[in-house]
């Protein structure tokens, strides 16, 4: 009978050939052992003439029994990626790395042991951000690692609001995939700033969740990606609130949405609005009158109350009060050709101030 492997990795690659043999390499040298892991290679759709394609096909050949190419007629984004990738996958856990970032050696033989220590149905851990690709890092342990036990309903809804580090990406997590496939959770595909959309539903289903205070993942800031690319920003810039608005629909659908709903509005209200306009902000766009109106209507319809939510009302952190405090004195204006001024001079102005805040870096 065939064994089955303990994690299987899903490497989302478009037009990757520059970085992604660097991700491959870090993969095959894991302590955990080549005959324990699964590497799920998914090509969505790149436009380099075949160099990304070669590099994987190549792999694929020398590592038969370790890698599994899969490539997209049609370009999905990274999430749309990660679904095709989840679906082939066989490991008994589960993880994402995207293409130009990498894993430390021990990476996943730490945090599967972690996983199996404490039986938990996600371990989450910290990264590194690095701004040069290949970089030599070492291991670095910090002092918070800590189990949380999420049976009781008090105790996930204060685990909803413990974000640590980076808290709603995938890619610093270690999923059993049995949980995955058992609650159907999936990536919002055709969208940039995808994430929440999986790891959110993950938060309101696990039952055992470890951090484990290593940074096991390092990330590098490509100055070509989407997320960093101003002009790529501009077209993209509505899809973190189209993936948060959608996920309030499924979890309406999924009937969990009333007992957190306190929660989830005010990651939707910190989150979904204010980290899309922070991050548009940040990059010296502004929005006209009908983008006011409109992002007013949707605040308005989805968050009618959220003035009387307890999280904005007794929120403790001084940089949290003051940004909340801008966007309800935004999303309340009316907006007349002045108030459109007023606002935007509002927003560049804190974009301005709160320049060194992590969520907006």
């Amino acid at each position: 009978m065939e064994t089955i492997k303990k994690v299987s990795v899903v490497v989302p690659c478009y037009n990757a050939a520059k970085y992604l043999e660097q991700c491959i390499e870090q993969l095959l040298r894991q302590t955990i052992g080549i005959d324990n892991l699964e590497i799920i290679l998914v090509d969505d759709a790149s436009t380099d003439g075949g160099e990304t394609k070669s590099l994987i096909q190549r792999y694929e050949r020398r590592f038969p029994e370790t890698i599994l190419a899969i490539f997209l007629e049609e370009n999905r984004r990274q999430g749309g990626a990660r679904n095709v990738g989840v679906s082939y996958a066989s490991g008994e856990y589960l993880t994402f790395c995207d293409a130009d970032d990498w894993l430390l050696e021990e990476t996943l033989e730490h945090v599967y042991d972690a996983a199996k220590q404490y039986d938990a149905d996600v371990v989450a851990f910290a990264r590194k951000n690095v701004g040069e690709h290949g970089v030599r890092v070492g291991l670095e342990k910090g002092t918070r690692d800590e189990f949380f036990g999420l049976e009781e309903e008090g105790a996930r809804k204060r685990f909803l609001l413990d974000i640590r580090e980076e808290g709603y990406s995938s890619q610093n997590k270690l999923f059993r995939l049995s949980l995955i496939r058992e609650q159907q959770i999936v990536f919002a595909e055709h969208l940039i700033m995808e994430e929440p959309s999986f790891t959110l539903p993950v938060r309101l289903y696990a039952k055992r969740y470890y951090y484990l205070d290593e940074r096991l993942y390092i990330c590098f800031s490509s100055p070509g990606s989407t997320v960093r690319d101003n002009a790529a920003w501009e077209q993209r810039k509505w899809d973190n609130l189209q993936v948060w608005t959608a996920l309030l629909g499924e979890l309406a659908c999924r009937g969990i949405l009333q007992t957190y709903w306190m929660e989830v509005e005010y990651l939707f209200f910190t989150l979904g609005i204010g980290w899309s306009l922070g991050m548009l902000f940040q990059r010296g766009c502004t929005l006209t009158k009908d983008e006011w109106k409109t992002l007013t209507e949707i605040a308005h319809k989805v968050l009618p109350a959220v003035k009387e939510n307890p999280y904005v009302i007794h929120e403790e952190h001084p940089f949290n009060q003051a940004w909340n405090r801008v966007l309800l004195t935004v999303l309340d204006m009316s907006f007349t050709d002045g108030d459109v001024q007023a606002a935007n001079d509002a927003m560049i102005e804190s974009a301005r101030a709160f320049s060194t805040c992590p969520a907006f870096a």
